[in-house]
């Protein structure tokens, strides 16, 4: 397999060694586990690519029930304009580590530049059109990435004090934006629609990624996570009404700060902690 280094934790080797050929073994793949590829995708799952499946591994025994949340949503996602990586086998338990063989999709996480505002404005549209009757109960809360219903605790009480002295009082303000802005009628969101996350293939969206993060909220923060990700302000706020843009502006505010309450909140390693407090520096400075 080939290796990449995150400085995420990942599962032991001997546990990775036993549960990649069981998994591809239930989705009826007879790849070998020597010709897979490692992908090290998101901070709660690593990846290995066969040649038709995708395995999802838990890094840690704690997100086993989690990543079943996620996946039971997927698979009960209505038909989309777009491929999602629905199930092609039953979980494989090893040690507490889960891995779900899973439909691998086809796409390059590498969109047109610039990007298409119809076809960003239809990917959008299509996520938050789903009907939300058949999903609710395998959707994360609300915000879970950086604190769910305690977003604004975790955010002034954990995260504010780590930042340098002279960025705090930004940091306050873009906080009492987002507790401020008006309730809207929610959706579902997606949670994290960045670039490698959305897959792409002549010119159009083939495949979504990466639902773990998915809720009932704001569209608004999709439509910010999309505008800051693929650099699409001014395209998205010709495609979109002027309210929900000024919302995913107010969103966007936050995120420098979310990926520092995600370190906290999932008690990262002090280097990664570290690495994301001078992330969150860098983009508070730039915006």
């Amino acid at each position: 397999m080939t290796e990449h280094e995150t400085r995420f934790v990942r599962p032991p080797q001997a546990v990775l060694a036993r549960l990649v050929p069981r998994a591809l073994t239930e989705a009826g793949e007879a790849t070998d586990p020597v010709d897979c590829t490692w992908v090290e995708h998101g901070s709660n799952t690593v990846v290995v690519l066969g040649e038709r499946t995708a395995v999802r591994i838990t890094r840690q025994p704690s997100g086993a029930a989690d990543l079943l949340r996620t996946q039971a949503l997927v698979d009960a996602l209505a038909d989309l304009p777009f491929d999602v990586p629905r199930s092609t086998g039953d979980p494989i338990e090893i040690e507490g580590h889960l891995a779900i063989p899973t439909q691998r999709l086809r796409g390059v996480s590498d969109p047109p530049d610039p990007p298409d505002a119809v076809v960003l404005r239809d990917l959008l549209e299509a996520v938050h059109s789903a009907d939300l009757s058949d999903l609710r109960a395998h959707l994360a809360p609300p915000r879970s990435f950086f604190g769910g219903e305690h977003w604004q605790q975790v955010l002034t009480d954990r995260v504010v004090p780590l930042l340098p002295m002279d960025l705090r009082d930004d940091a306050l303000a873009r906080i009492q934006g987002l507790a401020a802005l008006p309730a809207v009628p929610e959706a579902l969101n997606h949670g994290d629609l960045g670039t490698s996350n959305v897959l792409w293939s002549g010119g159009r969206v083939s495949g979504v990624l990466d639902w773990d993060l998915a809720a009932a909220d704001d569209p608004a923060e999709d439509v910010a996570t999309v505008a800051s990700s693929f650099r699409a302000w001014d395209q998205l706020s010709a495609a979109l009404d002027e309210d929900t843009i000024d919302r995913a502006r107010v969103f966007a505010r936050i995120f420098p700060l979310a990926v520092v309450a995600f370190a906290v909140l999932s008690g990262r390693p002090p280097a990664e902690l570290t690495r994301a407090v001078a992330r969150a520096e860098r983009g508070l400075r730039a915006s």
